[in-house]
C-alpha cells in the first residue's frame, strides 16, 4: 500500500494532477507542453521585435535612401 508521502503531485498550482509512480518530472505532460509553447511564442516575439529594431535602424543609418532599382 502506498504512502501518502509516495504520491507526488503537478507542480502546476493550478493544476496539481497526481504524478505517476517513477515520473520523473515536477509538472504534467500537459503543463510541460504548455510552458514548451509560451516559451516558444516568447522567442518568436523576441524574433519579431529584434528584425524590426534591425530595419528601422537600417533606415535611419542610411536616411531612407536605399534604392534597388540601382
Amino acid at each position: 500500500m502506498k504512502n501518502k508521502s509516495d504520491v507526488r503531485f503537478c507542480k502546476n498550482k493550478k493544476c496539481q494532477k497526481v504524478l505517476p509512480e517513477g515520473y520523473k518530472h515536477r509538472y504534467c505532460e500537459a503543463c510541460r507542453n504548455k510552458q514548451a509553447q509560451t516559451a516558444k511564442n516568447v522567442l518568436k516575439g523576441i524574433g519579431t521585435g529584434a528584425v524590426t529594431a534591425a530595419s528601422i535602424a537600417v533606415v535611419v543609418v542610411t536616411g531612407g535612401k536605399i534604392n534597388p532599382k540601382k
